[in-house]
């Protein structure tokens, strides 16, 4: 009932008069446009849905401490290697997979 009421609310903020300036104005219309298609309070429906990115922000917070602090990333390679190897590691361990396993099982 409240998620109902929230969409309601958001319904008469989103769609009002334009807003005074350019900037802010894309911005409504974008929301807008994705409330309209149900992506804006999806998670309201779809408990499986987090209501924030925290654990995607949290996911790459080591990537961007490794990158300040290694010397992979002062070239293009270096940072295309990193990434692609983080990527697979990080993606064995949400998979309960052995990182160490996967990488190998790549490398033949």
């Amino acid at each position: 009932q409240q998620g109902e009421s929230l969409t309601l609310r958001l319904d008469h903020l989103l769609d009002r008069s334009p807003l005074k300036t350019k900037t802010n104005e894309r911005l409504r219309r974008g929301f807008l446009e994705q409330h309209r298609q149900g992506r804006l309070l999806h998670f309201l429906i779809d408990p499986e849905i987090p209501p924030t990115n925290n654990a995607a922000e949290r996911a790459l917070r080591s990537v961007v401490m490794a990158r300040k602090v290694s010397q992979c990333s002062k070239n293009l390679l270096g940072a295309t290697t990193y990434t692609r190897i983080k990527s697979v590691v990080e993606t064995a361990r949400l998979r309960g997979e052995d990182p160490v396993a996967v990488l190998m099982a790549l490398r033949r």
